[in-house]
């Protein structure tokens, strides 16, 4: 089958998409990719056909801003969807997030085509974006009209003919607030790294600057209060004050909205001795990290968005074998609590309690480190990641 995957940012760095694609690949199907190029040089693809839709960032930035209330950004989809399906002859569309619903369904009609759309959810949407500093906060929030989301999910979702979720727990969550959704064809798709590409990271690494005699506490993703690593900065403060001794390292791009408040924490007398900021760092690295960490922080809001599904960056610690210290989010809560890989906390006595326990006895982190990695096998073997694959074998 030939499969059109639309995706509205760059392609070349977006790992949930890559693995999709291999999947698809390897399953004997034809893919073709429509996503956005921002200038830069980007790689080439032997086997997949990508067509790039030139377009500055900053106006694309301009359009998600205005997209609530004027459709530029959806007309703009439309019109390049429509010709990507009758330039690569495309016979089933999966487009990633739910804003992008709406658009897909216009361009599949615009192309006198009658194939099926498969919405891939890739977080809780109008949870997400009503989280979101900058659309929340100040003249944005007028513009942005963030909470009109939750009026328009079940019309983007109808729009679909299947539907893919980060867990099986947000699936029930759809189908229980919008019963019409079980007319619809469900699978699952978690945040798995592709496990092929990080053995060979282990392989073909380069020498990393980083290095400390402390346990390190580490936390790998967007660095955004909503993502709760802001909120816990002083009671890392605290602890340290206390005579804990540990190193905190943090690899992520810094959401500008919270820009301060990062860097007044981060600065903190004893935090800005024992930590370090490193804005980013590409995946490929990733596997060397995890080998010098001792615990991985998982601490998001616990909201509807966070509990839609498990953060990759989950799936990456249980690689690593490393033990995780996370919120009671329900998909990561469920996840860390049938694996035993990790320890769940509510509040500040909690949390000290359990990083106390993780960073004294080193036996008691090989432990859940390990059952992590065990649990992380099964799943593959399980072939969860795969369940997707079967909307494309019932067309």
């Amino acid at each position: 089958m030939r499969i059109g995957i639309v995706l509205d940012n760059e392609f070349d760095n977006d790992h949930r998409v890559q693995k999709q694609i291999k999947q698809l690949v390897r399953a004997g199907h034809s893919v073709s990719v429509l996503c956005f190029d921002f200038g830069k040089k980007y790689k080439t693809y032997s086997k997949i056909t990508v067509v790039r839709i030139p377009l500055h960032k900053t106006l694309k930035n301009v359009l998600i801003l205005l997209n609530i209330r004027f459709p530029f950004y959806e007309n703009l989809w439309t019109k390049h969807i429509h010709k990507f399906i009758n330039s690569q002859n495309i016979e089933a569309l999966h487009s990633h997030d739910l804003y992008m619903a709406k658009a897909s369904k216009k361009g599949i009609k615009k192309s006198n085509k009658n194939i099926p759309l498969t919405l891939d959810l890739h977080e809780n949407y109008p949870s997400a974006i009503n989280s979101y500093q900058w659309a929340t906060k100040g003249w944005r929030k007028w513009l942005v009209y963030p909470k009109k989301w939750y009026a328009k999910e079940f019309e983007y979702l109808n729009y679909a003919n299947s539907i893919i979720t980060l867990s099986t727990s947000f699936k029930n969550n759809l189908i229980n607030r919008f019963p019409k959704l079980q007319q619809k064809i469900f699978a699952t798709h978690p945040n798995l790294p592709d496990f092929e590409s990080f053995q060979l990271f282990e392989k073909n690494l380069l020498p990393i600057s980083f290095s400390s005699s402390l346990p390190t506490l580490f936390y790998f993703g967007v660095v955004a209060k909503r993502r709760g690593i802001i909120d816990i900065l002083p009671w890392l403060e605290l602890l340290l004050t206390e005579g804990l001794k540990f190193h905190l390292l943090i690899i992520g791009p810094l959401d500008k909205a919270d820009a301060n408040n990062f860097k007044n924490n981060i600065n903190a007398p004893y935090l800005k001795n024992h930590s370090t900021y490193i804005p980013w760092a590409d995946i490929s690295l990733l596997p060397s990290y995890l080998k010098t960490i001792a615990v991985g922080l998982a601490p998001f809001e616990v909201n509807p968005q966070h509990n839609s599904g498990v953060a990759n960056k989950l799936y990456q610690y249980m690689y690593g074998q490393i033990p995780i210290l996370a919120t009671a989010c329900k998909a990561q809560k469920a996840l860390l609590e049938s694996a035993h890989c990790g320890l769940i906390y509510s509040d500040y006595p909690s949390f000290k309690v359990h990083l106390k326990k993780l960073i004294n006895d080193i036996e008691y982190r090989k432990k859940l480190g390990v059952n992590g990695k065990k649990e992380l096998l099964q799943l593959y073997k399980d072939g969860i990641d795969q369940d997707f694959l079967k909307l494309y074998a019932q067309v």
